[in-house]
């Protein structure tokens, strides 16, 4: 058994360092979001989604999922790791090649010629996605996590300049492109370099089975997520054309910077840290911390962001980009059920549950897709309801099922992820009521002034309730713990 005092450490000083990278990652990528949305139209921006929406897909598949499967494993072999890097690369030039080819049929699925180069191009993203899998795998599993968050930071930061510079020069949605194409050839050479590892030649007899089998459940998953989370981007491109696509581009945009921020990182460290203790006595504990942490940074993340939506969108897009803000509330509403929702994928990868995972996946993730479906008759409001409505009732088919076949104990999990969603939402209802109503005239900035305040006096009351306060308590122990990292 890893001492408890050395996993806890490492686990804090990889939280602090995640979450500092990450603080910079998200500086930046607003600065992306509101000097792009300042130099690219939202017809533009439509173009691009309509091909990311589907191609984006390849990213996800020639993962595999095996990079996962490297990490949860504790046993595993450098021929093994060799393997599997050698199969995300063919994986990778497969699909790349499949997306050159399909690109012509992809431009006539939306009626839009430009739509074939810009799908050409991105095909280039996949191989180099694919390339990094396994050194992003190698680097987590040394428990590096301040390479992690260096290469993470410089990846967005140089393609944000980039970017700007394409954009300035008149090449709209090349600009986009090219912030890809730069994140995903960094990303690769920093990780590269903070792997000090390189695969040797492919060989048989490693054992390779249950890798796969953990990569292909794991790929189930996360294709069929993907696939969900992007259907709504298909479906108003495919219905509504460019320019609808591109003001819920923004605000979806807008609404997944805390999830990249915050989940996607954490997964990171939370990944090696519990396939460590999948078998310990401990691990339970450090899923109910998880799920306090999470609750209240998603939970109180994603109502502000609903209750600020109207200044927020004005301040960070700027003039003609209104129809966002209720797209953008209302896909926060969902974002708070998706947040909480990744302690479970976290506890179904670390003790390797994928198989549970998928059916489950499959079945909550098709429900989304059906009111997405109905949604897009009334357009991407209607479409962003939908998704919302989707997320809701598959963290609750989660929580019922399969999270019973686990082990752990449902009650408490539950209560943890209530209790903040109790705490965010009144307030959060009351200050959309104010935007939409007293305040509609009014400068931004004035908005903020006022409604800021509010949400602050608020949470200082909440303080009187003592389960409120004893969490407030464990979330400022938490934030000792990182300080001191």
């Amino acid at each position: 058994m890893e001492p408890i005092l050395s996993l806890a450490n490492a686990a804090a000083r990889g939280g602090a360092v995640t979450l500092a990278g990450q603080l910079v990652r998200f500086v930046i990528q607003l600065t992306s979001v509101a000097f792009l949305a300042r130099l690219i139209d939202p017809t533009d921006y439509g173009l691009y989604t309509m091909v990311f929406a589907i191609v984006g897909v390849a990213t996800v598949v020639g993962d595999f999922g095996l990079s996962l499967a490297a990490i949860q494993s504790q046993t595993i072999t450098p021929q093994q790791r060799t393997n599997l890097f050698w199969t995300n690369t063919v994986i990778g030039v497969a699909l790349g090649l499949i997306v050159v080819c399909g690109a012509p049929a992809l431009a006539a699925f939306y009626g839009e010629p430009a739509v074939m180069p810009i799908a050409q191009v991105m095909a280039i993203t996949f191989v180099l996605n694919a390339l990094t899998a396994q050194f992003r795998a190698e680097v987590s599993v040394k428990l590096r996590f301040a390479w992690l968050a260096a290469v993470d930071v410089a990846a967005v930061a140089i393609a944000l300049v980039v970017a700007i510079w394409i954009a300035l020069l008149g090449f709209g949605y090349w600009a986009l492109v090219a912030q890809q194409l730069t994140i995903a050839a960094v990303t690769l050479i920093g990780l590269v370099a903070a792997a000090r590892w390189l695969p040797g030649l492919p060989r048989r007899g490693a054992q390779m089975r249950a890798l796969y089998v953990y990569g292909a459940n794991t790929l189930g998953v996360q294709l069929f997520s993907y696939l969900t989370s992007n259907i709504d981007s298909i479906l108003i491109g495919r219905v509504w054309g460019p320019a609808p696509l591109g003001v819920y581009d923004r605000a979806y945009q807008l609404f997944r910077l805390p999830l990249q921020q915050i989940a996607a990182p954490m997964t990171k460290v939370a990944m090696p840290v519990l396939s460590r203790l999948q078998t310990d006595t401990r691990y339970e504990k450090y899923v109910q911390r998880a799920q306090l942490v999470l609750g209240y940074t998603f939970g109180g993340t994603f109502w502000l962001l609903a209750a600020l939506s109207d200044p927020t969108i004005d301040i960070l897009l700027g003039p003609g980009w209104d129809q966002a803000k209720p797209i953008f509330t209302v896909l926060a509403v969902g974002g708070v059920f998706q947040g909480i929702g990744f302690v479970y994928y976290w506890v179904f990868l670390s003790r390797a549950l994928t198989g549970l995972q998928l059916r489950w996946t499959l079945i909550g993730r098709s429900a989304m897709v059906a009111c997405m479906a109905v949604g897009v008759i009334w357009g991407p409001l209607g479409v962003a309801i939908g998704a919302t409505i989707g997320q809701v009732i598959n963290w609750t088919l989660q929580t019922i099922f399969p999270m019973g076949k686990t082990g752990l104990r449902r009650g408490p999990l539950i209560a943890i992820a209530i209790r903040p969603i109790a705490l965010f939402a009144p307030i959060s209802v009351v200050c959309v009521l104010l935007s939409y109503t007293v305040m509609t005239m009014w400068n931004p900035w004035a908005e903020l002034a006022v409604l800021v305040p509010l949400l602050g006096a608020y949470f200082a009351l909440a303080t009187l309730v003592p389960r409120v306060r004893t969490d407030y308590s464990q979330l400022f122990d938490v934030a000792r713990r990182l300080r001191r990292r």
